[in-house]
């Protein structure tokens, strides 16, 4: 998504304005962080910790995954429409 908005920004306003920051991709940064955290957390599962944290992290990273890919295709369809 960084690559896409520097070369939004070289293209020009219209372009630029078509990848504004949207809660779309707030909620999949919110989303892999909390992954992220529950992951490091459950690191060390050797010692008995729980392993539905674990899945429940996995799961997470699969949401974000899945957040940024709709992300970009919103994100294409506005830039898109901005060039024609």
């Amino acid at each position: 998504m960084s690559a896409l908005r520097e070369w939004a920004a070289s293209q020009g306003s219209k372009v630029l304005e078509a990848v504004a920051v949207n809660n779309l991709g707030k909620w999949k940064t919110a989303t892999q962080m909390t992954a992220l955290t529950v992951l490091l957390a459950t690191r060390d599962c050797s010692h008995g910790g729980p392993a539905i944290l674990v899945g429940s992290g996995v799961l997470l990273l699969y949401i974000a995954a899945g957040l940024a890919i709709w992300s970009f295709v919103v994100y294409m369809r506005k830039i898109w429409k901005a060039l024609l």
